[in-house]
């Protein structure tokens, strides 16, 4: 039976876009009592990753003078592939390794803004990897990158996942991503992380530190880009326009995003939200930072509909508008701080990036 992966529907660069491996002290112990121990340890993972492995390819580009090279994993048993777009950049000629052997593929989708690239070779009945949930994920929970580093053969990195955060340095991702203390070495982004039942949870993006840890894109969110994929073969990023920052949080409630302008022309424009409004819920997703609000964008879908709970005084309103697809570079206002009355200062236009 062919199986192939299903998109499941999920309604839940800059901040404001709306709508629009530290050592461990052990005691000494007796030799086989050590080894007791660290058999103990590694039991759960090699299982996992000697399943794994198998669906596990190495992804390399290179049709611009800079060969890239990555990690890449089989997502059914026709050959489709999931992999960083970093590793495929600008270039448009792929090869995939599997069992060392190298075939061309061809790019189903490439999509900086989320970091996803979907491939396809011409390898029947491909080993494959089943999709797991990261909204099960806790922090604490155990998690196990596979891949290929530098020029070795396929290894596993196990870790605990430490977070949940859609910005790292000072730049933001498109939505929330797990955060793992997994450490990875170069070749290894693009790799699938896996839960401790060996479901994929999230795909390892460049690694912002070095390598120590790793930040991946959930599961939920590689899902609505390659339904966007199949569906249309680019990702098509949800926007309506409304520019929003972070207030202190007057009321108590939690709420600290609020409306701070409409973009003219925009059907969020005319729906009848105001600056100074703030915004409660997007669609099912409540709203207290502006994470939440990152996250119900990116999950949104253009052409659809959207709709926007907003506090306005002491009254509650609903708009509904039609969601539009998000300009190449949308104006947007950066994060600023607020005077003592809790109205925002120091606003600033800028571009995403």
């Amino acid at each position: 039976m062919t199986q192939t992966w299903r998109s499941r529907s999920l309604v839940p660069h800059a901040l404001s876009v709306f709508l629009a491996a530290a050592g461990t002290l052990v005691p000494a112990v007796m030799p086989a009592q050590a080894s007791d121990m660290f058999q103990s340890l590694e039991d759960p993972v090699s299982p996992l990753f000697d399943k794994a492995k198998g669906a596990v390819v190495k992804v390399e580009s290179g049709d611009q003078g800079m060969l890239l090279a990555g990690t890449g994993f089989f997502i059914d048993n026709q050959g489709t592939v999931l992999t960083s777009s970093t590793v495929i950049g600008d270039n448009t000629s792929v090869r995939v390794t599997v069992n060392g052997i190298g075939l061309d593929a061809k790019i189903l989708g490439n999509d900086p803004r989320s970091g996803l690239a979907m491939l396809k070779v011409n390898y029947d009945d491909s080993p494959f990897l089943p999709l797991g949930r990261s909204i099960d994920l806790k922090t604490g929970d155990s998690v196990l990158a596979v891949g290929y580093p530098l020029n070795l053969p396929v290894s596993s990195s196990q870790g605990p996942v430490s977070g949940f955060s859609v910005h790292y340095l000072a730049r933001f991702f498109a939505t929330t991503h797990i955060h793992a203390n997994v450490p990875i070495s170069p070749g290894e982004v693009g790799s699938p992380l896996l839960n401790g039942a060996g479901e994929v949870v999230g795909l390892v993006v460049p690694s912002p530190d070095d390598g120590r840890s790793i930040y991946a894109l959930p599961v939920e969110a590689m899902e609505k880009i390659m339904g966007d994929f199949a569906q249309y073969g680019h990702a098509r990023h949800g926007w309506a326009g409304v520019l929003v920052i972070q207030v202190p949080d007057m009321e108590q409630d939690g709420r600290t995003v609020q409306v701070a302008e409409l973009v003219p022309g925009t059907p969020a424009s005319k729906s009848g939200i105001l600056a100074g409004d703030t915004v409660m819920r997007i669609n099912s997703t409540e709203i207290y930072r502006p994470a939440d609000v990152l996250d119900a964008s990116f999950f949104s879908h253009v052409g659809g509909a959207m709709n926007v709970l907003v506090r306005r005084q002491d009254k509650l309103l609903n708009y509904t508008f039609a969601v539009m697809e998000r300009p190449q570079n949308p104006a947007v206002i950066v994060p600023a701080t607020a005077d003592n009355s809790g109205h925002p200062s120091n606003h600033v236009m800028a571009k995403s990036p």
